[in-house]
């Protein structure tokens, strides 16, 4: 986990005052660039067509609902993400303390291979530290942005291709391909690795935005999520990987080691106290404490497997589950994963907020979205217009109009239009 180990130190002063005054000189650059941007953006959405008769409140209200709710979420909770981990990355220890302490560490007990790609990345970083630092801030903060900025078109699109490229480049250079080559493998502390969501919620925010408007991606992305799920639980449960035993020879298992050693990162003291006592119960009661870590996950897994949409409505159970699952992945961000982003080194909030991100969108992407009518646009006629003269040629008299038709006897329809 970032912040836990031992390595150079990252506070060394010369890289740190480097690291802070090019971030500052970049972020006035930053700022005026977005300054600019924002400029031409509202000048261009001020020469639109406007529908007549529809105020600025009402407009905005139309580019919020022509979004699919589930679409909607990923979008803003991944740029909410993205630019809070470009502001971890701007912990003064990063330039220097990000190679040693977090990047190598992650890989050490994962084959050969992945060493060699992950020590790769770390000398790249380490040869020029300043500069890979701010980029990965301006990086991450940029891609936040953007996917906040942009609700809808070919550049929201964009900015989910460019959420699941860069959150692909951390995958495999800072969290070494996620863990899944490592022993010890386990959903509970971040399997498989935080950026192999953010890498998932980018497909899914470029895909063009017709598929989010029926229930078809949601029970895809349900059951890819509920298959997970079910395979974490069956590795949870497999036997031999010490998940079983709370402690082994008067030493903890492989969960209270973990949690123990999250416990000494520099942290506010009511948090590392939940979290010693989390492990002090799982040493005293190893077996429940993994019975449920194998129950939960296989039981969600397969409720999200099994749920289908009725009439366009979202079934009971699965909404019952969906918020079962947010109390649990709650329980373990805090009692197991520790939040992930204190030490002066953490990257990022971890896992259990991009995972329920995902499931609660598929989850709302059962509903089929509202069509909207498109920017510019033509506008519904009023009656009256239309019915006075200059409108198709002809106007209303009683009983009939000037072509010589007569209307509806009283009680009955127009012919060709429905009751609405």
């Amino acid at each position: 986990m970032p912040g836990m180990n031992s390595g150079p130190d990252p506070g060394d002063p010369v890289v740190v005052a480097a690291f802070r005054a090019a971030l500052i000189h970049q972020g006035i650059v930053a700022a005026l660039i977005f300054a600019l941007i924002a400029a031409v953006w509202a000048g261009a959405r001020g020469r639109r067509i406007r529908v007549p008769g529809a105020g600025k409140a009402a407009r905005r209200a139309g580019a919020w609902v022509a979004e699919p709710a589930g679409r909607r979420l990923l979008r803003t909770g991944f740029g909410l993400l993205w630019i809070f981990d470009g502001l971890l990355q701007a912990q003064p220890a990063m330039a220097a303390g990000l190679p040693s302490r977090v990047i190598e560490p992650a890989a050490a007990s994962s084959p050969p291979w992945v060493q060699h790609v992950v020590d790769w990345g770390a000398a790249a970083w380490s040869d020029h530290p300043v500069q890979a630092g701010t980029a990965a801030v301006w990086i991450q903060v940029g891609i936040g942005i953007w996917l906040m900025a942009a609700s809808g078109g070919t550049w929201s699109r964009l900015a989910g291709l460019a959420s699941a490229g860069w959150g692909l480049v951390v995958w495999v250079l800072g969290e070494s391909f996620g863990g899944i080559f490592a022993p010890g493998l386990t959903w509970l502390f971040g399997a498989p690795g935080a950026a192999g969501y953010y890498c998932a919620a980018g497909v899914l925010l470029a895909l063009p935005e017709r598929y989010w408007r029926g229930p078809r991606l949601g029970r895809a992305v349900l059951a890819v999520m509920g298959v997970f799920l079910a395979g974490m639980a069956v590795l949870q449960a497999w036997p031999g990987r010490g998940f079983w035993q709370g402690a082994e020879h008067g030493r903890p298992g492989t969960l209270a080691g973990l949690t123990a050693a999250m416990a000494q990162t520099p942290q506010p003291g009511f948090l590392a106290a939940w979290v010693r006592a989390f492990t002090s119960f799982d040493q005293a009661h190893g077996f429940a404490v993994n019975l449920a870590g194998v129950i939960v996950p296989a039981a969600i897994g397969l409720v999200l497997l099994a749920a289908r949409p009725l009439h366009g409505s979202r079934p009971a159970a699965l909404r019952m589950t969906v918020v079962f699952l947010a109390v649990a992945c709650l329980a373990d961000w805090v009692l197991i994963e520790d939040l992930g982003f204190f030490g002066g080194l953490g990257t990022d909030p971890n896992s259990m907020i991009p995972l329920l991100l995902l499931v609660v969108a598929g989850y709302l992407a059962l509903a089929p979205a509202p069509a909207v009518a498109r920017a510019g646009a033509a506008a519904p006629v009023p009656a009256a217009a239309a019915s006075g003269p200059g409108a198709g040629g002809h106007r209303e008299v009683a009983g009939g109009d000037e072509s010589g038709e007569r209307g509806p006897a009283p009680g009955q329809a127009a012919p060709g239009h429905g009751w609405l």
